[in-house]
């Protein structure tokens, strides 16, 4: 029901899930808090800062005590509601040295984040956000991979802080890894993580032939290639779309394989 707290969902016996009440075409059902643990809790990702969601986390709580609150990227929809839930907790904030979320522990690449029965490790996956960060559960293989990935759709890749060769090679870091479930940030748990990732890697390579094939015909501005490239999205996400279009364009300029700038077209280079 509108209004109403989002009921909790048991994922794991050390994971729990809380969504919050902000689905949209950019979200899908909503953003994706996680509780770890059972007496002592890291909350991954407080969402939005909704005062509706922040009782929500605080009701799963229940009588257990929130220790940590670790934001895996800056994003209005993961990272806001951390200074409430801090502030009714005294839970410290976690996030990567350098973000511009409010925190009050640096975080680095392989740092580690322990509670009576759960041992979460830190990989720094650069590529959505600068900042971002997934986190490995170790006791049970699994992977809270905030935006890295999403359920049932792509993620956007958007510059300038988007960076598409940085995720990229964040996605093949974590393909490697010897993984038994991914939990996104938005959408349902995932239990073929290998499969997702390989998904989301030739989902890539697609994107960046059909870019390519249509760069053949002469130079082109990133609306026209959304347009001759994103036939089955609604225009509406188009804008979206070139966000990500142009994080590949500038990937591939890096490269050496076209030139251009966002003002004036892209050309391919012989």
């Amino acid at each position: 029901m509108m209004g109403s707290p989002p009921a909790v969902t048991t994922c794991s016996p050390r994971v729990r899930r809380v969504r919050a009440p902000n689905a949209s075409p950019m979200t899908g059902s909503g953003t994706n808090t996680y509780l770890v643990g059972r007496s002592v809790l890291t909350v991954i990702d407080p969402g939005p800062d909704d005062a509706r969601h922040v009782a929500a986390v605080l009701a799963a709580a229940g009588g257990s005590a929130v220790r940590w609150i670790l934001v895996t990227h800056r994003h209005s929809d993961h990272a806001p509601a951390a200074a409430a839930l801090a502030r009714a907790t005294g839970a410290a904030v976690l996030a990567l040295a350098g973000s511009s979320v409010p925190h009050d522990r640096d975080l680095r690449d392989g740092d580690r984040v322990a509670g009576p029965d759960y041992t979460l490790t830190v990989l720094h996956t650069p590529g959505h956000a600068s900042d971002h960060l997934c986190v490995l559960l170790e006791e049970e293989r699994a992977l809270f991979a905030g935006d890295l990935v999403a359920q049932g759709s792509t993620v956007v890749i958007a510059p300038p802080d988007g960076d598409m060769a940085a995720y990229l090679r964040s996605l093949h870091r974590v393909r490697a890894l010897d993984l038994t479930r991914l939990y996104p940030g938005h959408g349902e748990p995932v239990d073929a993580p290998r499969a997702l990732l390989d998904e989301y890697l030739a989902h890539r390579l697609m994107r960046e032939q059909q870019i390519l094939a249509a760069l053949q015909d002469g130079p082109r501005r990133v609306e026209e290639l959304v347009a001759a490239i994103y036939t089955d999205v609604p225009e509406v996400l188009h804008p979206v779309a070139a966000r990500s279009v142009l994080a590949h364009l500038l990937k591939l300029r890096a490269e050496g394989r076209v030139a251009g700038e966002e003002d004036t077209g892209w050309r391919l280079l012989t």
